[in-house]
């Protein structure tokens, strides 16, 4: 019951070896609850094992061999943020000059879209297209 009521395990309750006659007498949580405040039974701290020497450890480990040159494995598992830009930016640049071949672009909205996707004001495919009907309204 002791352990209940502090919330942690039976082997960690301790019980006051010259009041087990009265402890006897507790059976009701009110009754634990007045050994508890007494001292006659107590909860022994938890013991924990240092995990400091691991910390280092790991900060080590984690500084070494992430360069470009120890990636291994699927050519799309580790990509580096510049890869992803330049694959984005390329794609943006492809569509504006598909449309401005095909006549849905001015040569004048091109060049201000493209400096946009440039300058990250666009980077997705909807924001491009968004834009491009939005300047096809006007």
């Amino acid at each position: 019951m002791a352990a209940e009521l502090l919330g942690v395990g039976k082997s960690r309750i301790r019980l006051d070896p010259e009041a087990t006659e009265q402890l006897q007498d507790a059976i009701t949580r009110e009754s634990v609850r007045g050994w508890l405040s007494a001292g006659l039974i107590w909860m022994v701290p938890k013991k924990g094992i240092s995990r400091g020497r691991i910390r280092v450890r790991t900060i080590k480990r984690k500084q070494r061999g992430e360069g470009q040159g120890s990636k291994k494995g699927a050519k799309g598992s580790r990509v580096g943020k510049k890869t992803v830009w330049v694959r984005r930016v390329r794609m943006l640049r492809h569509i504006l000059k598909v449309k401005r071949d095909r006549g849905e672009l001015t040569n004048q909205d091109f060049k201000s879209l493209y400096l946009q996707v440039k300058g990250a004001q666009i980077r997705t495919r909807k924001r491009l297209e968004e834009e491009i009907s939005s300047r096809a309204r006007r």
